[in-house]
């Protein structure tokens, strides 16, 4: 007795159940590979960013891409070596003095500590003495584990060297064959689907392309500013300082503020301070220069760099940092708002769909984007520094 063969069909359960396994170790693996997936990550991120140049050069000569590509990294060599040689020395004296200065800094805030008497809040008193010998004993602790910690610092250079080559190795590929690998991915879309979800896919382009280019253009002008004004007022280390500023305006509502606190707290504790003014002057003088800086680039910087925001609810905005930290560290609070400017784009195109009505068309500005909340409801423009921009 023969039996016809037949092809195994999936009902609409077993194909949402596949998919959510697949999605399900997709995520496992990726959480498990760890440092691994970071040059893949920072190469897909580099070929996203510098594809349509590559592609602009490519249709404009009919010049392959492979060349344009190795010209690329040539001049990326050129302009990072040029920097490294004009700034590098300078960086690193700052920085060894800034480290120097550490020893010192913490001697004198234990100075201070015991100069302190007990507080008294009514009838509790708080002895600051265990603080005083908690930092004390923390600082011999790095001191005695300093020298093993250099072989593996040693192996992470090592380990630095070789993910660095990787990234450069799958950033070449993925630039080579960016516009084959689109194509592959809508092809796997049906056919009569397909228009609708590479619309889809180009209001994500335009909010995830707005977001990173718009802040990596960011950090070198607010690294700028905050230099020359640090330096105007006298602060040593200026130039660290403004670097760790424009690189900490890439996470959302406090990495602004945190580079404020770091500023002051180094020129508190540098003698003789700056200008000669009392603590509580240069304090104040310094958050107002950052709050300044801050006002600047929110109201003329952002607006003639990145272009107009993408605009997402304040509880919006506050959940999503709060969750990118808490799942992805320092990277989450970096992608935390354009992750969830595009989770929310993707709920409104689902919510249309699950109520059987057609999607209002997008407005001009893909960042301006609505969602379902009621129309009164406020939102808030997000900038890099503090949210993000499309």
């Amino acid at each position: 007795m023969s039996i016809e063969a037949r092809p195994i069909k999936l009902s609409p359960l077993g194909k949402l159940i596949s998919v959510a396994l697949i999605v399900a170790l997709l995520i496992v693996v990726i959480r498990g590979l760890g440092s691994v997936i970071l040059p893949f990550v920072a190469a897909a991120i580099t070929a996203y960013l510098f594809n349509p140049l590559i592609t602009w050069l490519h249709r404009r000569t009919r010049i392959g891409r492979a060349l344009w590509i190795l010209v690329l990294y040539v001049v990326a060599g050129l302009l990072i070596y040029a920097l490294v040689t004009s700034l590098g020395p300078v960086v690193a004296q700052q920085y060894s003095g800034l480290i120097a200065q550490l020893p010192a800094t913490v001697n004198r805030v234990q100075q201070e500590l015991l100069l302190l008497n007990p507080i008294q809040i009514g009838d509790f008193t708080i002895d600051i003495t265990p603080i005083n010998d908690s930092l004390r004993t923390s600082m011999l602790d790095l001191a005695s584990h300093l020298p093993e910690l250099v072989p593996h610092l040693v192996a992470g250079a090592f380990e630095t060297l070789l993910l660095f080559v990787t990234y450069l190795m799958i950033t070449y590929y993925l630039l080579l064959q960016a516009d084959r690998m689109m194509d592959w991915i809508y092809g796997l879309v049906p056919a009569p689907y397909r228009v609708e979800i590479r619309n889809l896919g180009q209001q994500i382009d335009n909010i995830l392309a707005g977001y990173i280019r718009g802040t990596l253009l960011l950090i070198p002008i607010m690294a700028t500013l905050t230099t020359v004004a640090l330096s105007i007022l006298g602060v040593r280390y200026a130039l660290v300082l403004g670097i760790i500023t424009g690189v900490l305006e890439t996470i959302p509502l406090i990495g602004p503020w945190s580079a404020a606190l770091i500023a002051i707290a180094v020129a508190l504790f540098q003698a003789p301070a700056p200008l000669g003014w009392p603590w509580w002057l240069l304090a104040g003088v310094i958050g107002l220069t950052y709050f300044v800086l801050r006002m600047f680039e929110d109201n003329f910087i952002i607006p003639a760099v990145v272009g107009p925001a993408v605009h997402l609810h304040p509880m919006l905005v506050i959940f999503a940092i709060l969750a990118g930290g808490a799942l992805g560290g320092p990277f989450g609070l970096f992608v935390s708002i354009p992750v969830a400017a595009v989770a929310r784009l993707l709920l409104r195109y689902l919510y249309y769909k699950l109520i059987d009505e057609p999607e209002p068309p997008p407005p001009s500005d893909p960042g301006h984007a609505t969602s379902p909340l009621p129309a009164e409801a406020p939102v808030i423009s997000t900038a890099p520094s503090s949210g993000s921009h499309s």
